[in-house]
């Protein structure tokens, strides 16, 4: 009876555990994959020294269809060895579906991954990370998922993890300013005042390795800095716990009284949104009121309603109800504009 292993081999070669060496030792057949983590050079030999054996290396198709793999474990013991824990991975977890569902035993030698060395590397508390966000090449340029995750993230009081895309086969990938730089352009297009130059961001490079790098500062002074090779990540602290200041303050090297977290001061969208959408409305409505008959006064007079029911709902927490006030507001006043009944200019 065969079986199917997924082997976490950590940050490097050296994370390896004990069960994960003695998980290859006893396997028939033993594949590499690294296609989306940039690795040292030596990596493969590292394995191959610390399995006591050769090791075939892989790639994405390979693993992603992984039909090969399938067929051989029915009859044989297959290990497939993977940078960091081997379930981050939706690609592994999919394929270790399709074993179990085939029969297959499987099983998971788990292995240290970004998520839980970058709380460790920064000196924050794992349990304040909320939502990770993958930032890729193709959405460096409209970082409207991280932008509106980050946001989420802060007006709970959490850090958010940025895991910035490389490719190892073409060797591209995101630089951290590239991915500041598209924070900010989405902070341009929404006006959310969730990011700005002033963020704190803390840079995470090549974390478990003799060069591991780590950098903390505002926005604006990372953006201006080359980090070296990838890979790295990029952290959006939250609200910082008086342990977790020490904690960067030592490991980043900054003055403890110029941290500061970034979720004092970042509002709901309602609160943003909402008095902007009454003053717009007030206005409106003060400059129709003289334009137009008695006969409009009802419509005048629900559009002010709702706009203070807007108010209200805000007041309270109820940001949904208030966003759909206004709307009603604003709803009213434009049936007056579409049908030529008079011109608003809002």
């Amino acid at each position: 009876m065969g079986r199917l292993s997924f082997v976490g081999l950590g940050l490097g070669a050296r994370g390896i555990t004990l069960r994960g060496v003695d998980e290859m030792v006893d396997a028939d057949v033993v594949y590499l994959e690294y296609y989306t983590t940039p690795h040292e050079p030596q990596l493969l030999k590292q394995v191959e020294r610390a399995a006591g054996r050769g090791i075939t290396v892989v790639d994405r198709e390979f693993v992603e269809d992984g039909g090969r793999i399938l067929e051989e474990a029915l009859s044989k013991k297959v290990a497939l060895a993977v940078l960091g824990d081997p379930m981050i991975a939706t690609t592994h977890n999919e394929l270790r579906v399709r074993a179990v569902r085939q029969g297959l035993e499987t099983r998971v030698i788990h292995s240290a991954t970004i998520a839980s060395a970058a709380a460790s590397a920064s000196g924050l508390h794992s349990y304040k990370f909320s939502r990770t966000v993958t930032v890729t090449r193709d959405s460096v340029g409209k970082l409207t998922q991280a932008y509106h995750i980050i946001h989420e993230n802060l007006l709970e009081g959490a850090h958010t993890l940025l895991l910035l895309e490389y490719d190892v086969q073409s060797g591209e990938g995101v630089a951290p300013a590239d991915a500041i730089a598209g924070l900010l352009l989405a902070e341009g297009n929404f006006k959310r005042g969730v990011v700005s130059e002033k963020t704190l961001g803390l840079v995470l490079s090549r974390l478990g390795r003799e060069d591991e790098g780590l950098a903390a500062g505002s926005f604006e002074a990372l953006a201006k800095k080359d980090f070296g090779e990838p890979p790295h990540c990029v952290v959006v602290p939250g609200n910082l716990h008086f342990t977790e200041k020490e904690a960067v303050s030592a490991f980043f090297s900054v003055v403890e009284s110029d941290l500061r977290g970034n979720s004092d001061g970042v509002s709901r969208t309602a609160q943003t949104l909402v008095p902007r959408y009454v003053a717009k409305t007030k206005r409106a409505l003060a400059s129709v009121k003289s334009k137009l008959g008695t006969e409009y006064e009802h419509v005048l007079e629900n559009a002010e309603l709702y706009m203070n029911d807007a108010e209200s709902f805000l007041a309270n927490g109820e940001d949904e109800m208030a966003m759909l006030s206004i709307g009603y507001a604003e709803g009213l006043l434009d049936s007056l504009s579409f049908a030529g009944t008079v011109k608003i200019d809002w």
